[in-house]
């Protein structure tokens, strides 16, 4: 992208909001009829979810004469539904702007929140999320619900085959003739969509001692892709794929069909998200749902960190070209307010990016993993110009093993270098 729209000029009269401010409960002045376009794959923001309708009657009665829009895009259709609107100048007021965030704010495209908000609102989210979508500095991006990774573990059919959790990857790997001979699949999930195996492989480079954030940035002197970390996680991917751990055939398994070997009980682990107990709870098996545990993922070593994916998979941006900025960022500072984020954290039960808001999740699953974002914390989300593609390529062949992870390393950093000199 070469975009270079300047955001300096656009917020230069726009004053920081005061967290006091942010959180009042104000009604805003009225204004004429005016559509604010709000699109994210969430799909429980939409009219109909009682706490997403909740959310947005409140904003539009503080705010006489504004309608939300709510724009429900599938996932795996909206990174090319948000590339399509950024060829064409027509980004929506406020979106996720998931891995495009940091071109995307670095073209001036998007509202830098640091020219908007103060510290102490800063300070209401956990570190790693809010992290994930800050560039030189600069938040282009507020965590909507933050996210980490585990094992979630069918207990009956771990005590069948005489087994528990591995604590490393070794034991895994050694464990899995076992559950295989017992007709099981040791570790069930997709990569179909191919996101999934980043979130899976990136936290294991900080395993190996590498720095994902620092890989991604590619601007250190003689920090390379191409480098040993990077070699030796994908060299366990290789082995975790050829010792028959995850499914066969899972670079055209999705989502939900992962989802259904561990809920038809095919499946002795199953590999997944914090939001995931959630999704669970509405449409899981009655035998996965009275057996299921979650587990930190293994480590190389007994006493090595389970590092896992620290970060958000959504959040959200303004356009820094709307013409409804302003309301905008007024839409944002109504929907963190803690009064509104804990309904909003209430429903949809998973890991809630305001440290403020963990007392609303019932779960005890994702109340489990809430800690390990402080403890175990790795970069899992790519955001550099040509990162997310050459990593989820290279991902997808040492899964199916038509690469080497010599190879797989070195064709990361090919393919990123020239991508960066665009």
């Amino acid at each position: 992208m070469r975009m270079r729209t300047k955001l300096r000029s656009a917020l230069a009269g726009l004053a920081p909001i005061a967290a006091a401010a942010v959180f009042a409960a104000a009604v805003y002045p009225a204004q004429a009829a005016t559509t604010l376009h709000v699109m994210s794959w969430q799909p429980a923001y939409v009219a109909g979810t009682p706490y997403w309708d909740k959310t947005v009657a409140g904003f539009e009665a503080e705010n006489p004469g504004v309608k939300v829009e709510s724009n429900f895009v599938a996932f795996s259709q909206y990174l090319p539904t948000l590339t399509a609107m950024i060829a064409s100048g027509s980004l929506p007021d406020v979106f996720n702007g998931g891995t495009k965030t940091g071109e995307l704010g670095r073209a001036g495209l998007l509202v830098n929140f640091k020219d908007v908000f103060d510290n102490a609102f800063f300070e209401r989210f956990f570190t790693g999320p809010l992290r994930q979508y800050t560039f030189d500095g600069k938040p282009y991006g507020l965590a909507d619900m933050a996210q980490d990774f585990g094992v979630f573990a069918n207990d009956r059919i771990m005590k069948e085959v005489g087994l528990t959790v591995p604590n490393t990857w070794d034991e895994l790997i050694a464990d899995a003739p076992k559950f295989k001979a017992a007709g099981y699949i040791p570790l069930a999930w997709g990569n179909l969509t191919r996101n999934t195996c980043p979130d899976f492989f990136l936290p294991l480079i900080a395993q190996y001692g590498g720095d994902v954030y620092a890989l991604d940035d590619h601007t250190a002197p003689g920090l390379s892709w191409d480098s040993k970390p990077v070699i030796d996680a994908l060299g366990l991917l290789e082995r975790l794929a050829k010792s028959g751990v995850f499914p066969a055939g899972i670079n055209g398994i999705d989502d939900p069909q992962s989802y259904q070997l561990a809920y038809q009980g095919r499946a002795a682990m199953f590999y997944g998200g914090s939001w995931t107990p959630a999704i669970f709870q509405h449409d899981g098996s009655k035998d996965w749902l009275d057996n299921y545990s979650v587990h930190k993922v293994p480590a190389v070593t007994p006493d090595a960190v389970h590092y896992t994916g620290d970060g958000a998979g959504e959040a959200w941006s303004v356009s820094a070209n709307s013409p409804n900025k302003d309301l905008a960022v007024k839409f944002i500072a109504y929907i963190f307010r803690p009064d509104v984020y804990n309904w909003r954290a209430k429903g949809l039960q998973s890991f809630p990016a305001l440290k403020s808001a963990v007392d609303q999740i019932d779960n005890p699953k994702v109340r489990t993993m809430i800690p390990w974002i402080n403890t175990d914390a790795a970069d899992h989300i790519l955001f550099g110009p040509g990162s997310w593609d050459s990593v989820s390529n290279v991902c997808q062949s040492a899964l199916d093993g038509s690469i080497s992870p010599e190879d797989g390393a070195k064709k990361i950093e090919v393919d990123v270098t020239p991508a960066r000199k665009k």
